[in-house]
């Protein structure tokens, strides 16, 4: 089994940073099938193939994934793609509520 971790801090604040992960969330099931629940901070997504969970705290997220057997071979891909469209959703927040 794989494993990816992806630690980011944010300016968006604990209401914020949950919204836009819950968005993000019904997005990926809507698209992949994948289940989801909130405990607490912590999100839980699962799926065939791939589980995970993202921490969001008042200016930091935390997103682990383990990929499944025949998954393992694309973790640098799926890497990737995740590091970029959690820099571009925060890049894009940053833009809109720029810091006075």
């Amino acid at each position: 089994m794989s494993k990816i971790h992806v630690a980011r801090p944010h300016r968006l604040g604990l209401e914020a940073a949950r919204a836009e992960i819950e968005r993000i969330a019904a997005r990926v099931h809507d698209e992949y099938g994948a289940e989801y629940h909130w405990d607490g901070d912590v999100l839980h997504v699962s799926r065939s193939g791939i589980g995970g969970m993202i921490a969001v705290a008042d200016d930091s997220m935390d997103l682990w994934i383990d990929l499944g057997l025949l998954l393992s071979p694309m973790k640098a891909e799926i890497e990737d793609r995740l590091t970029r469209k959690i820099d571009e959703m925060l890049a894009r927040y940053d833009v809109e509520n720029p810091e006075p």
